[in-house]
């Protein structure tokens, strides 16, 4: 009963997923023409592609709008918030998270989710994880937001503070995020995603004015928080 409860879950979420990103594009068509046109415009290409690790392990597309020259990410997998490759219409795009958005063709054609562990580099998870980590960590489909990512929402400040960016990410951030995905796909439900999603909103607006998330607010996180502690 618990499986098929879950199954019909999990049914549920990826019909949600489909339905949802559909609407997410009609209704941030006009952001895409804009943002599309002002890239052209500075001789960009309008999106970046690069191939990712997904759900069971399995390697897909994925698909933002770019926001450094071509061949920058052969300098490094690790951006900092002092990163120096993005041009200046892409910090505005990084900020706003906005450059996130053409993931939605993803959740539309089922390589990822609205929520779900965020996809990696295969070189950079690679550097952390075993094959079978790497097929755990992506149980469930990788999501234009998720637990890990939320729980380093400040990630980006947090390696523009630490002499070894890289080495902090694998040795630190990187197994955090393991277990806190594994939390996430054992005790996944669709409230779970629903407030996860809310958070995502809330993190993103407090971003946008320019304050800080504080400990309270992250108490909307405190289940996977407990999942991870146990």
């Amino acid at each position: 009963m618990v499986n098929a409860n879950r199954y019909l879950q999990r049914l549920i979420k990826y019909s949600l997923d489909k339905l949802l990103s559909i609407l997410g594009l009609l209704i941030t068509s006009p952001i895409f023409v804009f943002v599309a046109l002002i890239l052209k415009l500075k001789g960009q290409d309008v999106f970046f592609k690069q191939a990712r690790v997904g759900e069971d392990g399995k390697d897909f597309w994925v698909f933002k709008f770019t926001t450094m020259p071509k061949g920058s990410e052969k300098l490094g997998l690790i951006t900092t918030s002092n990163d120096s490759r993005p041009f200046a219409f892409g910090k505005f795009l990084r900020k706003t998270k906005i450059n996130e958005l053409p993931q939605l063709l993803n959740v539309l054609n089922g390589s990822m989710s609205l929520v779900g562990p965020r996809p990696l580099v295969r070189e950079q998870i690679e550097e952390g994880l075993t094959a079978a980590e790497i097929k755990a960590f992506y149980r469930m489909r990788p999501g234009i937001t998720g637990a890990g990512s939320l729980y380093f929402h400040h990630e980006d400040r947090l390696l523009a503070n630490v002499a070894e960016p890289h080495r902090y990410y694998r040795e630190v951030i990187l197994p955090q995020k393991k277990s806190i995905e594994q939390a996430y796909a054992e005790h996944w439900n669709l409230w779970l995603d629903i407030k996860l999603l809310w958070l995502t909103i809330w993190v993103v607006i407090l971003d946008w004015i320019g304050k800080e998330v504080t400990d309270v607010q992250l108490d909307l996180f405190k289940d996977i928080r407990k999942a991870d502690e146990n």
